[in-house]
């Protein structure tokens, strides 16, 4: 009988033991005695949006909130606060948000901005241990829900550090009247195609004014997004604004494989060239001036056949004139190349700095915001989260089973969510790149026989922001 005691003392002893062995090394962090203390913790997170509004987000939040979580051996309530911010105003307010040491635990940011913000960012964890606690999603079930183009502008050595929750690209509007009157059945899949249709649907009145413009096309201050056009021209051409190194490339020769040999080109002089054409009355494709109104607002009028814009303008048309009779095409392409197209969109990306409200205060100490916030993610972007995001925002998809959802359902954003796995994009290191590559088109169209010069001094000024 004594024996027998002892064996089981021993054994539970060694069960003990083993238990806590294990915990430890699955879990760095774990204290055995922190299974003891079951005192609740209420933390709230700051979540800082653009866009969106809070009743995009209403259901996924309250949907998080309503469960209980137990995080590093201790109870917790979630509440998260979701704040829809103003983009004149957004970066600033970010960079004093860190000065002052209360970043928001989750804020958005544009694609091109990521080198900018990295090092204040916290990337998804790669513990299997924390992925099992907190519910993360794992690199490689990254991998599977997404496109490798989809997630590349928020990922350095193999470290994620944001989420898409959506795909956006510059795709084709174009008006299905003025196409029909013009004897045109459908959209121009290439530029050759487009550059023959715009003959067709631009119209002249007195003095050779613009009565219906073919394109807005080769002016910078009345053509939506004329910068990000004019990168993707670049992109297509095999060029770069700026290289994967930051330097500007804008007027470098690049030498190019052909059938005769190779070939030294400028892509970004060339796609300046063809851009600038569209505004140059010596030329049969001359569609668009600077005397034009802005491009979304012609289209909605019914005065522009095609303009060149991203998802959100379904929504700004429908609001200016939802009788328009129009459809989204593909962006147009160069002829026998790879297809690029031109992404540009806002991720969520969780804060570095591990500070959020904790009741008691005294738990503080017990709570990671950083692995919660991050929680709070994968979760928002499960399949059935993902869906209420986009339908609540008219966004197009950016998950691989959601896209073919979108393109089988909804043509128009089926358009943009079909490009998605072919949209890239460039680390733009400052929003004043946009105003000089804007300022350095309408500087071509008032002296066209300085181009060169004009793209010296654009290159220059972006060097000189550094």
């Amino acid at each position: 009988m004594f024996k027998k005691a002892v064996i089981i003392i021993i054994f539970t002893c060694l069960v003990i033991f083993g238990s806590g062995y294990f915990l430890a090394k699955a879990y760095p962090n774990f204290n055995a005695s922190q299974t003891e203390n079951n005192e609740m913790a209420e933390v709230e997170l700051e979540f800082w949006g653009l866009w969106d509004n809070s009743d995009d987000w209403k259901k996924i939040i309250e949907a998080y909130e309503k469960k209980t979580y137990q995080f590093n051996g201790r109870h917790v309530n979630v509440k998260i606060n979701y704040t829809k911010k103003d983009y004149a105003q957004y970066r600033q307010e970010i960079e004093k948000a860190q000065d002052s040491g209360k970043n928001p635990n989750i804020f958005f940011i544009n694609n091109y901005w990521f080198d900018e913000y990295k090092d204040d960012l916290e990337p998804l964890s790669g513990n299997l241990a924390y992925e099992e606690e907190y519910k993360l999603l794992s690199y490689d079930d990254v991998l599977d829900i997404f496109s490798e183009k989809t997630i590349i502008d928020f990922v350095d050595n193999d470290l994620l550090y944001g989420v898409p929750l959506y795909s956006d690209s510059l795709a084709l509007f174009y008006n299905k009247d003025l196409f029909q009157t013009a004897g045109i059945e459908g959209p121009p899949n290439s530029w050759i195609e487009l550059k023959a249709d715009v003959k067709k649907l631009t119209v002249f009145g007195e003095k050779e004014t613009i009565s219906q413009s073919g394109l807005a096309f080769g002016t910078g201050l009345n053509v939506n997004r004329a910068s990000d056009i004019l990168s993707l021209l670049i992109m297509q051409g095999g060029g770069k604004v700026i290289d994967g190194s930051g330097n500007v490339s804008l007027g470098k020769e690049i030498e190019v494989n052909t059938t005769e040999g190779i070939e030294i080109r400028n892509p970004g002089k060339r796609a300046i060239s063809f851009y600038s054409e569209f505004s140059d009355p010596s030329k049969e494709s001359y569609s668009w001036n600077s005397d034009q109104k802005n491009s979304v607002q012609s289209f909605a009028e019914g005065k522009l056949a095609m303009m060149i814009g991203y998802s959100y303008q379904i929504r700004n048309l429908l609001s200016i004139n939802p009788d328009l009779n129009y459809a989204v095409a593909q962006m147009p392409q160069l002829e026998n190349s790879t297809r690029i197209n031109f992404s540009n969109v806002f991720s969520p990306v969780v804060s570095k700095d591990n500070n959020c409200k904790v009741e008691p205060v005294e738990l503080t100490a017990d709570v990671d915001c950083r692995k919660i916030a991050w929680s709070f993610l994968s979760f928002a972007i499960e399949k059935d989260n993902s869906e209420l995001y986009l339908n609540s925002t008219g966004k197009a998809a950016a998950r691989k089973d959601l896209i073919k959802n979108q393109i089988r359902e909804d043509k128009d954003l089926g358009v943009f969510a079909f490009q998605a796995d072919s949209a890239i994009s460039y680390q733009k290191f400052s929003d004043e790149i946009d105003n000089i590559l804007v300022k350095m088109v309408d500087d071509i169209n008032s002296e066209r026989e300085k181009i060169d010069e004009k793209i010296d001094e654009a290159v220059k000024k972006i060097e000189d922001l550094r």
